[in-house]
């Protein structure tokens, strides 16, 4: 289960990543794969080769990379009118769409550029009637990438989430049509920033999103 400061959510791609890096490399380590219970069904987790590597799954040059089976979310034309000037910062919106189960709004601006300059108004983004505001953008020519995003979630207490696995579910199939890929690298560029290496099985309803984790503190306590 997975909870924000202020609710319980049915998905997160965040916390699954890290919840199979604790398994594997403390618990688990053995195991090439695990499920998860979850309110969104069956979620598995499996080691993998770091992308573009012929290496064994999870163990290039020391890194565990991940890969995660989510389903697939579907998006619909919006005809919102959206009032977030201070946001965009000048920014001319491309399209704006919404996530077909949480009703997320996706904001398609010209270029990842603009994506990654955008000065987020909270009190802006709290008065829209979404759960949260999805800014997205093509990546820039030979940055290695296919988009840019930021995902901004006040109403849930997370001002702007450092990098969201669930949001790619759907930005998945919205760029893969765009783009005509079924393999696409992303890049939410938060603050601290973070990659997905994302591929749609259009057949099963799918994402497979494959990341890494870090473990940054180890403790024990005693009472």
């Amino acid at each position: 289960r997975w909870f924000t400061p202020v609710t319980e959510v049915d998905l997160c791609g965040h916390a699954t990543l890290a919840s199979a890096h604790f398994l594997f490399t403390t618990v688990l380590p053995e195991h090439g794969k695990l499920e998860f219970m979850t309110r969104s069904g069956i979620l598995t987790a499996k080691k993998v080769p770091a992308p573009g590597s012929t290496g064994v799954p999870g163990e290039e040059q020391g890194k565990l990379f991940i890969e995660l089976d989510f389903p697939m979310i579907g998006f619909l034309e919006c005809n919102e009118m959206l009032s977030i000037p201070e946001t965009l910062n000048g920014a001319p919106i491309v399209s704006v769409h919404k996530s077909a189960t949480d009703g997320d709004l996706i904001v398609e601006l010209s270029s990842g550029k603009e994506v990654v300059d955008i000065l987020p108004s909270i009190d802006e983004i709290k008065n829209l009637a979404c759960r949260g505001l999805i800014v997205t953008g093509p990546a820039p020519a030979g940055s290695g990438y296919d988009f840019f995003t930021r995902f901004f979630c006040p109403k849930f207490g997370i001002d702007e989430d450092p990098v969201t696995g669930s949001i790619h579910c759907v930005l998945a199939p919205y760029w893969g049509r765009k783009l005509g890929k079924q393999k696409l690298t992303a890049f939410q560029a938060s603050p601290r920033g973070g990659t997905l290496y994302l591929q749609l099985d259009d057949a099963n309803q799918r994402v497979q999103i494959q990341g890494e984790a870090l473990t940054v503190m180890d403790g024990t306590l005693l009472a």
